[in-house]
């Protein structure tokens, strides 16, 4: 069977029909790689530049579901923060507990709690302090229990 549509694709039958139009008379090589590398460059997508060249692949790919989850939400700047909640309709309140407005970007860029070093740069190298921020993140949040409620 493969070898029936190799030799239709590289070696085409005679045309029978004009109104035919098969996909090998117009069959053009096309570069898909440097066609990417173009078409990222024009893309306006948030952090963009963190990716000079789309057809390499990142060390982020090789990260655990969460992680990799966790880092596209810095990446994308859509996660949980107030900002987006409040967009979201989740809260009224966007600021963060020092004061500024609560982005991703923030949180992990300038909030006094969770900065990481290098920031989101630095975060997409995925190298192993940054596995372990992305792995301890969230784990440090208090838990502030209303005073008189039991649990269990």
């Amino acid at each position: 069977m493969i070898g029936f549509l190799y030799d239709d694709v590289f070696h085409p039958p005679p045309l029978r029909l004009e109104s035919r139009k098969p996909l090998w008379r117009d069959l053009q090589t096309t570069d898909v790689t440097n066609w990417w590398r173009e078409d990222w460059q024009l893309a306006t997508v948030v952090n963009s530049t963190l990716v000079v060249d789309p057809t390499i692949r990142l060390p982020v790919f090789d990260l655990h579901r969460r992680q990799w989850s966790l880092l596209n939400h810095f990446q994308t700047g859509q996660g949980h923060c107030n900002a987006c909640h409040k967009k979201w309709g989740f809260t009224d309140n966007e600021l963060c507990d020092c004061g500024e407005i609560q982005t991703m970007s923030h949180i992990v860029n300038s909030r006094p709690l969770t900065k990481f070093d290098g920031g989101l740069l630095r975060l997409h190298e995925a190298d192993e302090a940054a596995v372990d921020w992305l792995t301890t993140y969230g784990t440090h949040t208090i838990i502030i229990i209303p005073k008189g409620f039991t649990c269990c």
